[in-house]
């Protein structure tokens, strides 16, 4: 158990007081013992010589405690100097770490030393609580001295600056040379800072733009709180959080809700265009009846009527699919079947091949096979579209040991870049000239849907692989009751 540092102690004596007195003592009983074991040699003598042999021997002793006062003295300052010493660097490290002014120190060595130790062992423990403490914090945290010196900091500063900030340490925050150079755009934080130091009081900013030392730029919710730093000064801690996540998941919350609102509008308008577009064809048709086989000139032009109403047929049919991509039912699919399907439905082509593993050994998956196909068709078109002569495209289908269902459509020739790859399902996101930019949202929505993942990986020049992973289990009645409630 640690000694209490601020319990008044009893004052002892001075070391080089005590060890004097104790050195001459014991110097002067070796001398008596030496002159009582020569008692039988000094009565043999004659008497002068014993008075003289007596006078030497009391002589000697009184030299003996003498010299062994003094020698106690030596070592008694000497000792003492170094106790002094030690208990001033102990006392200098725990108002350090304590920030407060430490009570009188006893006067004799060892009570300060003794005061000293106890001083230090408490400061050690709260020190090793407070680390503890600080280590667990979910925020960033800076201890900044009165000078605005980095004094500390904790593990989750390091994680959410992503930098090591021991090199900053005792480094002024916004010099030059500190975690926050005020010159690489730091004026926010500095203002900050000082309003907290002027006002007293802590304050909370809901972000921050900060930019460290490392160049980067971060987005941080800021508390500043205020501590008292010994008698006359403060320290400020500086509590931090990345607020770059939350902005961005914000972001995509408030474009998701675009998206579903102008989803939800375009599927309105495809359905009341979907009519009047039937109506349209029909009467073209009925007009391309009743030319001749001579006309050639009309039915041409009929011809490209018709291809324009199928065009536009088929972006009503995919806005309507994108908006509703949920299974019209669910019923056993086997994926080696039905990309055997698609593969028969395109044109030919010799860059297209078919691999893994066989119908009979794979595990059906429960779905709707003409959404599926929709999915697959959609991604080998794609992947052939997007390819040169010489590429090769392969679709393989593969069974896992997870419960799921993997195919795999990987073409070479070609990549997608980094920067585009997140947005490519986005709706009508495109990079081709004539493209509507629904076919990979939709191929996306419909695998969701499935409670399965779409994912692409590509090295942005040579290849991309698209991976779906359909689950071979049928949906829980929970799952099935929460969809229903927010259909």
């Amino acid at each position: 158990m640690a000694t209490d540092p601020f319990r008044p102690m009893r004052e002892g004596p001075r070391l080089y007081v005590v060890l004097p007195l104790v050195m001459m003592a014991a110097a002067a009983a070796s001398a008596l013992y030496v002159l009582f074991l020569a008692r039988p040699f000094i009565n043999s003598l004659n008497a002068q010589l014993a008075e003289r042999a007596a006078a030497w021997l009391f002589f000697g002793t009184a030299a003996a405690g003498g010299l062994g006062a003094l020698g106690g003295l030596v070592i008694g300052l000497r000792v003492a100097g170094r106790i002094r010493g030690i208990a001033q660097r102990a006392e200098a490290l725990t108002a350090r770490v304590d920030g407060g002014a430490a009570p009188p120190a006893p006067k004799d060595e060892i009570g300060a030393l003794d005061a000293a130790v106890g001083r230090l062992t408490l400061s050690m423990d709260r020190f090793v609580r407070d680390s503890d403490i600080l280590s667990r914090l979910p925020e960033g945290m800076l201890l900044l001295g009165p000078a605005g010196d980095l004094l500390s900091f904790n593990t989750t500063a390091e994680v959410v600056l992503e930098t090591s900030l021991e090199r900053f340490r005792g480094t002024p925050l916004l010099s030059a040379q500190g975690l926050f150079p005020l010159a690489d755009g730091n004026e926010q934080l500095a203002r900050l800072l000082d309003d907290a130091l002027l006002e007293e009081r802590s304050l909370q900013l809901g972000e921050v733009s900060v930019v460290p030392a490392t160049g980067r730029e971060f987005l941080l919710e800021v508390t500043v709180q205020h501590r008292e730093w010994r008698r006359d000064s403060t320290a400020l801690i500086l509590l931090f959080r990345d607020a770059s996540e939350k902005r961005r998941i914000r972001e995509e919350i408030r474009r998701a809700d675009q998206l579903a609102f102008l989803g939800g509008m375009a599927a309105r308008v495809a359905h009341e265009i979907r009519t009047p577009m039937a109506t349209v064809r029909g009467l073209v048709e009925l007009l391309q009846a009743d030319l001749s086989e001579q006309d050639t000139t009309r039915r041409q032009y009929i011809d490209r009527v018709l291809q324009a109403v199928d065009r536009q047929d088929r972006l009503v049919e995919d806005m309507l699919t994108l908006s509703h991509p949920e299974p019209e039912s669910l019923q056993p699919v086997n994926l080696r079947d039905l990309i055997d399907d698609v593969v028969r439905e395109l044109p030919q082509d010799a860059r297209l091949r078919v691999s893994g593993a066989p119908a009979a050994s794979l595990a059906t998956i429960p779905g709707d096979a003409f959404r599926l196909h929709e999915v697959f068709t959609n991604l080998i078109k794609n992947a052939l579209e997007a390819s040169p002569p010489s590429a090769t495209v392969e679709a393989r289908v593969e069974s896992t040991d997870r419960g799921v269902v993997r195919v795999v459509v990987h073409n070479t020739g070609v990549g997608i870049p980094a920067e585009i790859r997140e947005r490519i399902f986005q709706p009508f996101f495109t990079t081709k000239a004539k493209g509507t930019g629904l076919g990979l949202a939709i191929a996306k929505h419909i695998v969701d849907a499935h409670r399965g993942t779409l994912r692409v990986d590509s090295d942005g020049q040579t290849e991309t692989t698209f991976t779906v992973e359909l689950p071979t289990t049928q949906p829980t009645a929970a799952a099935a009751v929460v969809k229903s409630s927010h259909g």
